[in-house]
């Protein structure tokens, strides 16, 4: 269809060049139908905004242009597909009912009446023995592409035209009459538009739906996972707790310590469906709760001091949070007093700093195995963990132990 169309606009296209008349409305009274849209001439276009109506009214205007003559209009049988009436250079609605169009958009076939008072058909329509006095009606037929009649285009003349069309005239309104058909049975049918129209609310909702429940199912996963990993914390803390040796109580405790870290970071990401990053304090601060509950009922505070901050990879979360929880719970477990967690950055590199301190002295044994990064405490661990770097010591009052953390940059 699209390609016929192009083929119908090439053949008509030296219309576009060429110069029309003076198109001076025939009749000037004010319209009674609301369908039709006053112009600046007092021409009346019965047509609706739509795609086809509006290439209704360029086609009318190429056959004012390409016959001369001071009127146009293009009348259809029905009203499946647009605009009933496309007229230009006319204002006929206060002189002729719907009735009389349908007399004329019925004619079959090529019609060419040089005077319209000569002929017994034509001469009482009230085109002819009205305001309008057409004399000289010239129309082709439209037909769909199975040649059934749908209307007809013409050009119209209150003066008579006894030459009336040259054979190269004819072919060329049939032209144009063939290009407005093909622009209509391109255009989408109303009822086909209403049915593609409900199809798509359809395939949306049906859509949204499918959104929901894997949001859904998404969640839930999220809620047991998270519930998974708490399950084996506590029963890797309860074994700890039931007679172990001190090194294998240590080293159960402090499995199941790094499971709940990664298990309160999985709790934070998944209170920010969809995020690709986050800032590391509030990971840390996700941390902070847990080991709190942990460590209740011993007197000893674990804050996070105010500072600097740094966007992380939500993949590398959890890499932060096992490398904070074991520097923490190592504090706890052989530092004294109070503990605090502080972030540093450099402001340039994406290297993050973590930095606890209690209020101890240290001891040598601390010094030797993150000197050594043996497993004792887990700091050999967090070395790979971290990215390489060996932790760093310095005892006190009060003590502080850091490691800095390779992380690629934050997308």
């Amino acid at each position: 269809m699209g390609q016929m169309m192009r083929q119908e606009r090439e053949r008509a296209s030296f219309l576009l060049d060429m110069p029309g008349l003076p198109r001076t409305p025939l009749v000037m009274n004010t319209p009674a139908s609301a369908s039709g849209t006053r112009m600046s001439d007092g021409r009346l276009r019965m047509t609706r905004a739509t795609p086809f109506g509006r290439a209704a009214e360029r086609i009318v205007d190429l056959a004012l242009a390409a016959f001369g003559t001071p009127a146009a209009m293009a009348c259809f049988t029905d009203s499946a597909a647009g605009p009933l009436l496309v007229q230009h250079g006319l204002d006929l609605a206060l002189t002729m009912n719907w009735a009389d169009w349908q007399m004329l958009a019925r004619r079959s076939g090529l019609c060419v009446v040089e005077d319209a008072w000569q002929e017994a058909w034509l001469v009482r329509h009230p085109l002819v023995a009205g305001l309008a006095g057409i004399r000289f009606y010239a129309a082709a037929p439209l037909r769909d592409h199975e040649g059934r009649q749908q209307g007809v285009l013409a050009v119209l003349s209150p003066e008579p035209r006894p030459q009336g069309l040259t054979p190269q005239e004819r072919a060329r309104l049939q032209t144009l009459a063939d290009m407005l058909m093909a622009e209509r049975e391109a255009a989408p049918q109303p009822e086909e538009t209403v049915q593609r129209l409900a199809e798509t609310q359809q395939a949306l909702g049906q859509r949204d739906a499918q959104l929901r429940n894997l949001a859904h199912t998404v969640q839930e996963m999220d809620h047991r996972l998270r519930n998974g990993m708490q399950m084996v914390s506590d029963m890797l803390s309860l074994q700890a707790l039931a007679g172990q040796e001190e090194d294998c109580a240590a080293r159960l405790s402090a499995a199941a310590g790094r499971i709940q870290a990664v298990a309160e970071i999985h709790s934070v990401l998944q209170r920010q469906p969809g995020a690709g990053r986050l800032g590391a304090r509030a990971c840390l601060e996700g941390l902070l709760c847990p080991l709190r509950r942990l460590w209740q009922g011993s007197g000893r505070q674990v804050r996070l001091r105010e500072g600097a901050d740094m966007m992380v990879n939500a993949l590398d979360a959890p890499r932060l949070a096992i490398v904070a929880w074991e520097l923490l719970a190592n504090a706890l477990r052989h530092g004294q007093g109070n503990v605090t967690l502080e972030l540093r950055t450099d402001g340039v590199s994406h290297r993050l700093c973590l930095v606890v301190q209690d209020e101890g002295p240290g001891s040598e044994r601390l010094l030797r195995v993150a000197g050594s990064a043996g497993c004792e405490s887990g700091f050999g661990l967090i070395r790979i963990i971290a990215g390489g770097e060996a932790a760093q010591v310095r005892c006190g009052p009060p003590t502080e132990v850091s490691i800095v953390l390779d992380l690629p940059p934050a997308g």
